[in-house]
């Protein structure tokens, strides 16, 4: 199976547009506040972003990769072949702010296995609802793949916002 074709050039366009990252803001900010009102407990510090170690993997849309060049606060990074997160360091993520929905749902707390995929779901017709509303292809790609392609396409394009690429 090939990986998706990822509308490179839209998901930069979006990255410069302030109505569609507070669009975005808004959704995870109300997804952070359900999340945190369970109480999941982090166990791991981390290990789930190592997806070879821990034996799984991060999927994100197009419209996550632009909220993530729009708000990221550093470049753009690819895997080392490690099979993990670039922005995971030292148990910290390093780009937390900007992160992909899954991140903010995902937790190695058992507790949290029986509400994580419901929000999931919920979540992903929220994007749904926000790629035909922004007129992106919808897409659910691998992240390390993703940011291999955003990575590739970076000089293409000058990305405003809080951060640059």
């Amino acid at each position: 199976m090939f990986p998706a074709t990822l509308p490179i050039e839209r998901v930069f366009e979006l990255a410069r547009s302030t109505v569609f990252l507070d669009d975005v803001a808004v959704v995870y900010e109300q997804l952070d506040r359900r999340v945190s009102s369970r109480q999941p407990v982090c166990i791991n510090r981390g290990l789930c972003c190592k997806f070879k170690d821990y034996d799984h993997g991060l999927y994100v849309t197009p419209v996550e990769l632009a909220y993530f060049v729009g708000r990221a606060s550093q470049e753009i990074l690819v895997d080392n072949g490690a099979g993990q997160c670039p922005y995971h360091r030292d148990g910290v993520c390093t780009t937390r702010v900007a992160r992909p929905g899954g991140c903010r749902i995902f937790f190695c707390d058992p507790n949290a296995q029986t509400w994580q995929p419901d929000e999931s779901e919920d979540l992903l017709n929220t994007l749904k609802a926000l790629h035909e509303q922004h007129k992106i292809p919808y897409a659910y790609v691998e992240w390390l793949y993703a940011l291999e392609q955003l990575w590739l396409h970076r000089d293409a394009r000058k990305i405003g916002g809080s951060g640059s690429v």
